[in-house]
């Protein structure tokens, strides 16, 4: 079904073909630059390096004219026309880097980060990278501690989650860099702060395995280790945390075996292998108690001993598997009582002439 518009029914066809072409008209200006078809000039991103940097040049010293009069306001305008207008000049590093810096000493964080980023992003052979770097790692500190932020421009509080992210981009930037393992550990921190404990394991994680010689690697195994410990709900639970815990208290403990931690880890193992042999205790139980298996209760105690010979738990083991040995020697005992009782064998006696009468000799 086709629409008519009831207007087109009152207006004469020679005005709508007026419009209409108006209307084309300008759906061709607006999809042309401004520059060049409205006769502004040339597209400065058709010009040249050299003519972008004649071109920024006194736009360059106006800058930084109004920076040391003091007027930062005019000095970060002027910047800001050099990076947009002319990206390729010579001037346009270094007024990604001036506006980092006025906006850093401003506290003005997100903006100071996004200035250093785009040095990094375009322009790889600016000298000043470590410093770069250095910088950012600062804006991400400075937001975690929650320096100079501030909720609706009067509450401050601490900017955890754009800190996470800021962390993040100076380990991909600078992976080889000192503040690379400091920058996990951050991560780390904030995210167990925010009780995000998968976050945190992985960041952890990274950290031992992408840096095992820094100077955080102990602080990170024994913190993997109290991470996996929290997961731990108790003997009747899944005891993958446990294991994982234990693995990285013990990995710990081999590594940095000098550390003034070490009394703290062995705690922690202790506690976490005593909860790994209860585990086996309970079900070693289970099979002595309500499924008479023994072999198999023997396998799952023997397991709790092995794990902690010291526990509370390794005792009650031991006592569990006296019973199955004194059971296992009532049984062969009543066996043995049974082979030699006269009625078994009167029974013996006569299965066996009963054999030798079907099967002769």
């Amino acid at each position: 079904m086709e629409f008519i518009c009831p207007v087109a029914l009152r207006l004469p066809y020679a005005v709508l073909m007026m419009r209409s072409l108006t209307l084309l008209i300008l759906a061709l200006l607006c999809g042309q630059p401004a520059w060049g078809f409205l006769g502004f000039g040339d597209n400065p991103n058709d010009m040249s390096p050299q003519a972008q940097t004649e071109a920024a040049r006194p736009i360059y010293e106006r800058a930084l004219r109004a920076e040391e009069d003091g007027n930062l306001r005019r000095a970060l305008r002027n910047y800001k026309r050099i990076t947009k207008k002319y990206p390729a000049a010579d001037f346009a590093a270094q007024s990604y880097y001036n506006t980092g810096v006025i906006q850093y000493d401003r506290r003005k964080w997100k903006k100071a980060f996004t200035a250093f980023q785009s040095i990094l992003a375009f322009h790889a052979d600016f000298p000043r990278f470590n410093e770069l770097v250095e910088y950012q790692f600062r804006i991400a500190l400075a937001e975690a501690r929650g320096e100079g932020t501030r909720f609706l421009f009067v509450l401050p509080f601490r900017a955890l989650n754009k800190a996470t992210q800021h962390f993040e981009m100076v380990v991909r930037n600078a992976p080889y860099s000192p503040l690379a393992p400091l920058a996990l550990m951050n991560v780390a921190l904030i995210h167990q702060y925010k009780g995000q404990t998968a976050e945190a394991i992985d960041a952890l994680d990274r950290l031992i395995n992408s840096y095992p010689e820094s100077l955080l690697a102990d602080d990170a195994y024994l913190s993997l280790a109290e991470t996996f410990a929290t997961l731990v709900q108790g003997p009747l639970y899944d005891q993958g945390a446990t294991r994982e815990a234990i693995s990285y208290f013990e990995d710990f403990l081999i590594l940095f075996s000098e550390n003034q931690n070490a009394a703290i880890a062995e705690d922690g193992l202790a506690e976490m292998e005593d909860i790994y042999a209860r585990s086996k205790l309970v079900i070693g139980r289970y099979y002595y108690k309500y499924r008479r298996w023994y072999d198999a209760a023997e396998i799952f105690l023997n397991e709790a001993i092995t794990t902690a010979p010291e526990s509370p738990a390794a005792a009650t083991a031991r006592e569990y598997l006296a019973r199955i040995e004194e059971g296992r020697a009532a049984r062969e005992a009543a066996r043995a009582d049974r082979e030699d009782s006269p009625s078994r064998q009167k029974e013996k006696s006569f299965l066996r002439r009963w054999f030798d009468r079907i099967i002769p000799g």
